[in-house]
């Protein structure tokens, strides 16, 4: 481990300027914005640690970018990433450029740094740290790299599906990972599924004067009142049979979730100010309905006039973006129905339903013999105390992967409690980005041993 450690501290400063490189492009999928830029770096870098690259190309997609590096075991490890990231608005709140990466007080600060870019790198990084300390790497090794992970994954499932051969591999090191407020380090083994809608209310062929709010509804309260039939104060959705499918917990997955402490919640809570949780759960009921409830979120909500001063109108459209979180075996699809279904029985016909993204749930078998090598390797390479988690309470293309080619996938990576991932000032610890290279080097050493 010390020829491996000091392999990858001479392999910081160059990990670092391909971060810089990666994050000074403005890879944003939702508004179609430097992914031929991000693939063309993606695949240099890719090419550059001594992969060979395939970019894969799907009708009305963003390319996968793919890279295989041989290894002296013939076992496969695949690594997931993305290359897309999301908007960097508001922009008022960042204090540092977002599409550069700045490093300040023990951190690398930039839009990607955290989810996904700065995990992509470090893969990279392991590989040349690696072949430096051992010669060669000590087993065969895939690159996934799609760029439309932070808009759905819309056609990620389409291109896995038809290059499964390219793909094959005996396990996956998903996206990301975490260490909490008390520096343990989650392990990750599933993802919620999602399905995405827009809704809109149309009561008018032009906005209105609001006077005539005394004989023809706004589009307004039309759509608060179509939202309100979705779920309760509880947090139950509504919608007639949506939990009708909902797989139970297996005992090794009600074993996992028992011994996750119930801090890992209060801690959030407390971080982002919220008083209090949805259906006043216990400590320990919250960790169960972060991770098993199916959700339902108002993600946007708009219409009228918004801007400055009043405008006494009477809106003739309202729009909103809602989004279903889902857990096995729920299909978005079906769920995507049944809303349809449920607005047209409370007498919302006229209420425009599009889904935006629907993905499917997954989860890894805990039991799987990869999901140990995995913590194993986490314990080693780090000290760090970890924490298995049955599935994240977010969203990614899992089922995309796991099913498709038969295989376990487990997430763990370089971010921290405070990486602000989605959110102005993205950033990861620069003791970590190091301390990540350092593992993702070992598990590829611990994968490779495995019979």
């Amino acid at each position: 481990m010390e020829a491996l450690r000091a392999c990858v501290d001479r392999e910081i400063p160059r990990a670092v300027a391909d971060l810089r490189r990666l994050v000074r492009i403005p890879s944003v999928a939702a508004q179609r914005q430097g992914i031929p830029e991000a693939v063309q770096a993606t695949s240099e870098l890719l090419r550059e640690a001594g992969g060979h690259v395939h970019v894969l190309e799907h009708e009305g997609a963003n390319p996968v970018v793919t890279a295989e590096f041989d290894g002296r075991s013939p076992r496969t490890l695949l690594f997931y990433n993305h290359y897309d990231v999301q908007p960097a608005e508001p922009l008022d709140e960042w204090s540092v450029p977002p599409f550069d990466l700045t490093e300040r007080d023990g951190l690398l600060l930039g839009r990607g740094v955290s989810d996904n870019k700065g995990d992509l790198v470090t893969r990279i990084a392991a590989l040349r740290a690696l072949r430096a300390a051992r010669g060669a790497l000590p087993c065969r090794v895939k690159f996934a790299v799609e760029g439309e992970e932070e808009i759905g994954s819309v056609h990620f499932g389409a291109i896995t599906r038809a290059h499964v051969e390219v793909l094959r591999a005996d396990a996956c090191v998903w996206e990301y990972g975490e260490r909490d407020h008390e520096e343990r380090m989650h392990i990750v083994c599933g993802m919620k599924g999602l399905c995405y809608l827009e809704l809109e209310a149309t009561t008018a062929n032009v906005d209105l004067h609001s006077s005539l709010g005394a004989i023809i509804e706004g589009a307004g309260f039309r759509l608060a009142w179509a939202l309100s039939t979705l779920k309760d104060p509880s947090g139950r959705v509504l919608i007639p049979g949506h939990y009708d499918r909902v797989r139970p917990p297996t005992p090794a997955e009600e074993e996992a979730i028992r011994r996750i402490p119930p801090d890992v919640v209060s801690a959030v809570q407390q971080q982002v100010g919220v008083r209090r949780l949805i259906g006043d759960p216990d400590a320990s009921a919250a960790v169960r309905q972060l991770l098993l409830a199916p959700t339902c979120t108002i993600c946007g909500l708009w219409g009228g006039y918004t801007g400055q001063g009043a405008k006494t109108v009477l809106p003739r459209v309202a729009r909103a973006k809602v989004d279903f979180r889902l857990v096995p075996d729920q299909d978005p699809h079906e769920v995507a129905q049944a809303v349809r279904r449920h607005l047209d029985a409370h007498g919302f016909t006229d209420v425009g339903l599009r889904v935006l993204a629907a993905e499917f749930p997954w989860r890894t078998d805990l039991e799987d013999p990869f999901v140990e090598t995995v913590r194993d390797a986490v314990a080693h390479a780090t000290g760090r105390e970890t924490l298995l988690y049955p599935t994240s309470a977010g969203t990614g293309p899992m089922h995309d992967l796991g099913p498709v080619l038969g295989i376990p996938l487990v997430s763990v990576g370089g971010g921290y409690w405070n990486s602000r991932a989605h959110a102005p000032d993205e950033n990861v610890r620069a003791s970590d980005f190091r301390e990540t290279i350092v593992l993702m080097a070992h598990l590829l050493e611990r994968f490779a041993e495995v019979a």
